[in-house]
C-alpha cells in the first residue's frame, strides 16, 4: 500500500494546497464540512494499491482503456482453457475493461500466462499507459514481436 500525504490550509469549505490548486469540501464528501476555523491546517491521505489489475485480487488479472484488447486477452485466456470475462469500469472521461478470472483456483495460471511466463502472451504489466495512448507490450505481441 502507497500513501501520500497532502497539507493544506482550510479557507471557506475550500482546502487550499498551494497558490494555484484548491479543492472544494464538496469535492471530496457529500457531507457537510466540519465547523474549522479559517486557517486551520489539513493533512489529505491518498492510499492506493500499486497494481491491483494485475495481482488477481477480486479475480482481476488485467486492465485496459481499449476494448478490443481486453476482448483478445479474455478470449486468449479462454483458449487456454482459463475461464474468463470481461467487466467495465465507467469513469466520466473513459471505461477502463477488467480481465477476470470467474475460477478463482486459475488466477495464478492466468496472471502466468498474460505476463510471467515465456510461453504466454508475455505482455509487460504496463496496464497503467494514458487513455488515448498506445499500451507498447501489447501492440508488440499483436506485431509477433
Amino acid at each position: 500500500m502507497t500513501v501520500i500525504k497532502i497539507n493544506g490550509i482550510y479557507s471557506h469549505e475550500k482546502i487550499v494546497l498551494d497558490e494555484t490548486r484548491t479543492i472544494e469540501w464538496k469535492e471530496l464528501t457529500d457531507e457537510e464540512p466540519p465547523r474549522m476555523p479559517f486557517g486551520c491546517s489539513i493533512e489529505l491521505t491518498i492510499a492506493y494499491d500499486v497494481n491491483d489489475f494485475l495481482h488477481g485480487k477480486n479475480g482481476i488479472v488485467w486492465g485496459t482503456y481499449e476494448l478490443m484488447q481486453a476482448e483478445i486477452i479474455r478470449d486468449a485466456l479462454i483458449a487456454q482453457n482459463i475461464s474468463a470475462e470481461m467487466k467495465r469500469l465507467e469513469f466520466p472521461k473513459a471505461n477502463l475493461f477488467l480481465v477476470s478470472i470467474i475460477n478463482k483456483a486459475d488466477i495464478v495460471e492466468a496472471i502466468d500466462y498474460i505476463w510471467k511466463s515465456n510461453h504466454g502472451l508475455r505482455l509487460k504489466p504496463d496496464w497503467t499507459y494514458p487513455n488515448g495512448e498506445v499500451n507498447e507490450s501489447f501492440e508488440q505481441w499483436l506485431s509477433g514481436h
